[in-house]
């Protein structure tokens, strides 16, 4: 008798197991989306003509599209170049703007979980706008950008390689770009790292933006460089900022490909800060020192 009463509940077991399984939504599939836009503002030989910014966009696009898709994510990349003066959206020639740039992000077809990558290569304005044209009607602003994404479901990673960029952090900067993150100690100085410190704990961990995390070439009072005149050859082709973090995503700079991590690794904002601050020249980093969103939360880019 116990023995049929134990048969019968199991087997009413298994079927509301069955049933739950039949009902439930399937497992949603990470994206992730990058956005980039790139000008060189040429032809060469033009007064305002930066040289590197196409490569800096070409090796990124190939190394975030190598991770996005190691990893097992969906991938989808939206590329504004401007190279030899000419632009283009996506490979198809398209005289887009600022404009542009933000309807794609209030386009985008994303949930929370999903991660928006946005990068920029090319001059940045004294108040820390994007050049998108030199024409100055045609700027992309700190509060404009950040609005956009901030209404855009997501988790926001963006990598500005531009003059004041700095200008895009909200709040706890510091003009050496150092962090007390986790109750670990990033900076080597235990002064440079009390203040972020503090910092968190007074605001409760969170900065105005909290799922957005920003990592900028420079403070919103310093220039950020085409190239680096002392660095390695290579690092002639890039900008200055791009060469370290493209190398500290994982991209084989010296072989020009992009390369991903081995099983059991994970890529974060904070360790790709720590790579770009070990690395970058000493000389370099004095001059244009790169900065990052203060927050408790390390934000995970790709698991492997």
């Amino acid at each position: 008798m116990r023995s049929a009463l134990k048969y019968i509940v199991s087997a009413v077991l298994i079927a509301i197991t069955a049933l739950i399984i039949s009902c439930s939504d399937p497992a949603h599939q990470s994206k992730v989306v990058f956005i980039s836009a790139a000008i060189d503002y040429g032809p060469e030989g033009e007064i305002n003509y930066l040289a590197n910014p196409p490569e800096d966009q070409r090796v990124l696009s190939a190394e975030i599209r190598a991770l996005a898709e190691g990893s097992g994510e969906i991938y989808e990349e939206y590329l504004f170049l401007e190279k030899n003066g000419e632009r283009t959206f996506n490979g198809t020639r398209k005289n887009w703007n600022h404009d542009d740039i933000l309807s794609v992000i209030a386009s985008l077809d994303t949930v929370a979980e999903d991660l928006i990558i946005f990068h920029y290569s090319g001059h940045g304005d004294d108040d820390g706008s994007l050049v998108t044209d030199m024409d100055i009607s045609f700027r992309l602003s700190p509060e404009r950008l950040l609005d956009q994404l901030e209404n855009t479901d997501g988790k926001k990673c963006l990598f500005l390689d531009s003059c004041y960029s700095g200008t895009f952090i909200d709040g706890g900067k510091l003009a050496d770009g150092e962090v007390f993150f986790g109750g670990n100690l990033i900076s080597e100085s235990f002064v440079h790292a009390l203040l972020p410190s503090l910092l968190m704990t007074f605001s409760a961990g969170h900065t105005e933006r909290s799922d957005i995390w920003v990592f900028s070439a420079a403070t919103e009072n310093q220039s950020s460089f085409d190239s680096w005149d002392g660095g390695l050859p290579e690092q002639e082709n890039f900008g200055a900022f791009t060469y370290y973090l493209a190398s500290a995503l994982g991209y084989d700079m010296e072989n020009d490909r992009a390369a991903i991590p081995g099983r059991m690794t994970t890529i974060t904002f904070y360790d790709i800060y720590q790579k770009v601050k070990e690395n970058m020249d000493g000389s370099l980093w004095k001059e244009a020192t790169p900065q990052v969103t203060l927050s408790p939360v390390d934000l995970v880019l790709f698991r492997f």
